[in-house]
């Protein structure tokens, strides 16, 4: 039986917020005569600010509601190349395409729904730029019936089973270093 990831809309705003370069990119190169200028950064902010926010909101209702796990990372995985796979093949692959009319508006559309449905289905939801700006990494940590995600500041020591950690959806969790996991 496979782990539910529950909290769905949680998960869809990971998904979204690490999505944050390739809208910067549409938004940098522009839409030409398809959408104004105006109207393509209103959407691209919102695209930025919005899921960010609900993710970051997770993580306080998480921290308020002491939704605390205690994992066993005796046996984890640093997903380094998950930003390198993302960068090199979602956004190196779309920075070329020119969008000057609503058939190539209609593909990259077409395009950027693929990758969420991919990295959805793949578990790759929280390949996320602006967290990783912020000195998080993401782990991987072999479940007996699912893989879970686990993003932390600090290394972790060879030397410990276990570490407490905020829930943000089923599969995927957070260690804030700010938060005293003693209690």
């Amino acid at each position: 039986m496979k782990t539910s990831e529950g909290l769905p809309l949680v998960k869809f705003m990971m998904l979204l917020s690490s999505m944050a370069p390739l809208f910067l990119l549409v938004g940098i190169r522009g839409m030409n005569d398809v959408v104004d200028d105006k109207h393509l950064w209103i959407a691209v902010i919102l695209l930025l600010i919005i899921p960010f926010f609900i993710v970051k909101l997770r993580i306080h209702f998480a921290v308020k509601s002491n939704d605390v796990f205690v994992l066993d990372v005796s046996e984890t995985k640093n997903n380094k190349e998950y930003l390198f796979t993302y960068l090199f093949t979602v956004l190196l692959p779309l920075y070329s395409v020119t969008i000057s009319d609503n058939r190539e508006f209609g593909a990259i559309i077409f395009a950027i729904c693929l990758v969420i449905f991919v990295l959805w289905n793949m578990n790759l939801h929280f390949v996320n730029i602006l967290f990783a700006i912020q000195g998080y990494r993401v782990f991987t940590i072999e479940s007996f019936d699912s893989a879970i995600l686990l993003t932390t500041r600090s290394a972790i020591p060879k030397n410990i089973n276990e570490l407490k950690v905020h829930r943000l959806s089923n599969t995927v969790f957070i260690e804030l270093k700010k938060h005293n996991y003693a209690n």
